[in-house]
């Protein structure tokens, strides 16, 4: 090769070969970062399967914390040191003050217990006013605005017709003796209640529409429905003592209101449960309990309250009744 010419050593015009990615680069840019993201969600994973099973089978007390079982919370001993396993519970019906006011199935008029005599009296409709109305409906449990009328006493009118007066948010008959000038009852109706907007109704053990039944809700306890329950107003919520005696810890229970179907709409928490004793010769006398909502049922076309019995309700027989609900329609069937 003549040594002044100025060809290339090198006479192939080749570009130089980068140096290729190892495997191992690979890895600690890639692999690494996909590896430590896994084992972070394997790690969160069983981190919330951890404390899930520990809530389910242990409950924190405080000052001290510590935990104890599940099942010495609401047995009726304080195993924590401020009681705490105690307060969220079932609880029985407290004693109240007795019952002084009441409505009549005749044209739901109001009645009030006289305490000089004992004996029930029919509330005149002289000076009757807004808060007398409110002031005997917070009596009954009812919070809403009522409506009232004058209706005119009967022929058939058996109790004494009296004037009434509020004292310390209680009725009391204001005059026994004196006369009932307008000539009028009071015809009181706390709560519009017992109205369906679809007529009408199902019947015989077949499917049923919920706002057929506005007033039916399902009770459950951990998300599975165990009973059936009516509304009786935006807080209260009416069903049977049975269905609480082995499930006592309030919290775990929720109540479904506006949907015939299992899981579609959200369930509201319970603040409070209380039951009646139960009944040992018949157990099925008196199977009462009341549940109070932590937040108010919204009223709608799909919700709103059930009308209770008038104190003086009698049933004939042979008289039809409906029984609405989740369940069987037929005796062993599906």
């Amino acid at each position: 090769m003549d040594p002044d010419s100025n060809q290339p050593l090198n006479s192939l015009d080749v570009t130089p070969l980068r140096k290729a990615r190892t495997s191992l680069e690979t890895f600690r840019k890639v692999g690494i970062p996909i590896i430590a993201a896994l084992l972070s969600l394997l790690t969160i994973t069983a981190v919330a399967v951890l404390i899930k099973v520990v809530l389910d089978n242990y409950f924190l007390c405080g000052q001290p914390l510590h935990f104890i079982q599940r099942g010495q919370v609401c047995d009726g001993q304080q195993d924590c040191a401020s009681g705490e396993d105690e307060q969220h519970c079932v609880k029985k019906f407290p004693d109240g003050p007795p019952v002084t006011v009441r409505l009549s199935r005749d044209r739901s008029t109001l009645q009030v217990l006289d305490l000089a005599t004992k004996n029930w009296a029919s509330a005149c409709f002289d000076n009757f006013t807004e808060a007398l109305a409110k002031t005997a409906c917070g009596q009954m449990g009812y919070d809403s605005k009522p409506t009232f009328r004058a209706v005119e006493i009967g022929p058939a009118q058996d109790l004494d017709v009296v004037k009434i007066t509020e004292n310390m948010q209680e009725l009391q008959v204001q005059n026994s003796n004196g006369p009932c000038l307008s000539g009028s009852l009071v015809s009181l109706q706390c709560i519009a209640c017992g109205e369906s907007l679809k007529v009408p109704r199902v019947v015989g053990g077949e499917m049923a529409s919920v706002d057929s039944w506005p007033w039916q809700v399902s009770i459950q306890y951990d998300k599975r429905h165990i009973c059936g329950g009516s509304v009786l107003d935006p807080h209260w919520i009416l069903t049977a003592a049975h269905c609480f005696r082995k499930r006592l810890d309030v919290s775990n229970w929720k109540v479904m209101a506006g949907s015939d179907k299992m899981g579609n709409f959200p369930s509201l928490p319970v603040a409070k449960i209380f039951i009646t004793e139960p009944n040992i010769t018949s157990p099925k006398e008196q199977d009462i309990a009341l549940v109070k909502l932590q937040l108010p049922l919204t009223f709608s076309g799909t919700v709103r309250p059930i009308c209770l019995p008038f104190s003086d309700e009698e049933l004939a027989p042979a008289t039809p009744l409906w029984v609405s609900g989740w369940g069987f329609t037929e005796q062993n069937g599906g």
